[in-house]
């Protein structure tokens, strides 16, 4: 990808603004580009922002998840930092993201073990004792999990 112009699509002929958007993508991607190169951490939101000429840090927000959904680059955020993967090369900036820990006290394994539970036919109460959690407790973490999950909980 780099060398070549990112742009946005867009139909008929480009307005300035368009260009002006299209040129802050370009420098947008090459930046996360030297970052994975480098493997050095994704720059800050002030930072991007700072180099692309925009006042406010979210503007540089936007771009990411722009670049995000043409597919050029994948994300992984956490509570203070990102790792960004440029898609054709596989790079990706340095860093680490600190899994949160589930409201309530959940983790992925109790999920697992809870969803597991009902579909074998156990009730709430039975899997509440396995995993020390109330009957009610596993119910509202049920309903949680299966309202995400739409159609594949049932």
């Amino acid at each position: 990808m780099s060398g070549h112009a990112i742009t946005a699509p867009a139909r008929g002929k480009r307005t300035p603004q368009q260009r002006l958007r299209d040129d802050r993508l370009s420098k947008m991607f090459r930046a996360l580009e030297r970052a994975a190169n480098s493997d050095t951490p994704c720059p800050t939101n002030e930072a991007l922002a700072e180099t692309l000429g925009y006042a406010s840090p979210s503007k540089a927000s936007d771009l990411i998840s722009l670049l995000e959904t043409m597919g050029f680059i994948t994300v992984e955020r956490g509570n203070d930092q990102r790792i960004v993967t440029i898609v054709k090369t596989g790079k990706r900036t340095a860093g680490h993201i600190a899994r949160r820990q589930r409201k309530g006290g959940w983790t992925e394994d109790q999920d697992a073990i809870l969803m597991d539970g009902i579909a074998e036919g156990h009730t709430f109460a039975a899997v509440g004792k396995i995993l020390h959690k109330s009957k009610n407790a596993c119910i509202g973490r049920f309903r949680t999990l299966a309202a995400s999950m739409g159609h594949q909980a049932s």
